[in-house]
């Protein structure tokens, strides 16, 4: 019998927690450690966005969204527009790299030089996949309104 409510007792308050935001960051991928040197080439290649962050936007095409970083430039085919979440067509944006491992507060980031202060993202947190240690660029996107906490895109690295 205690057994059975045992069970029952943790299965009710793992269905009922809502503690954090919509898409919990997900315990397969870390935060890139800022306190050691990541080469910006290591960075460069193409990132394709995952399955799970097509489906908390409700993106249904079969369509991939690709982000390709080279040299100091970013560039997409297709983008999630951060304050409508409507799929814009791609761009290319200059960008620059933060790694000051050295410091006694280090960062580590890409940010976007955004003049136009247009709809998309300023700045790129890096994380790994543990299995494997891929690289993946995760994006944060406000709330939209009305909606309590904002979310994210994940992008995989895929070459």
């Amino acid at each position: 019998m205690m057994k059975k409510l045992f069970v029952f007792i943790t299965l009710f308050f793992l269905f009922s927690c809502q503690d954090g935001p919509r898409a919990a960051f997900n315990e397969e991928f870390i935060n890139v450690n800022p306190q050691k040197e990541l080469s910006f080439k290591k960075l460069i290649g193409q990132y394709k966005l995952d399955n799970d962050s097509k489906k908390r936007y409700g993106i249904i095409d079969s369509s991939s969204y690709y982000i390709y970083i080279k040299d100091n430039e970013l560039l997409t085919n297709k983008y999630i527009n951060t304050r409508t979440r409507e799929i814009q067509d791609g761009f290319k944006k200059n960008i620059y790299y933060v790694n000051n491992y050295k410091e006694k507060s280090p960062l580590i980031f890409i940010g976007v030089r955004n003049h136009e202060k247009d709809d998309f993202y300023s700045d790129i947190a890096i994380y790994y996949r543990k299995k494997d240690s891929i690289l993946a660029l995760y994006i944060y996107t406000p709330p939209l309104k009305g909606q309590e906490n904002g979310d994210y895109l994940r992008y995989i690295k895929v070459k």
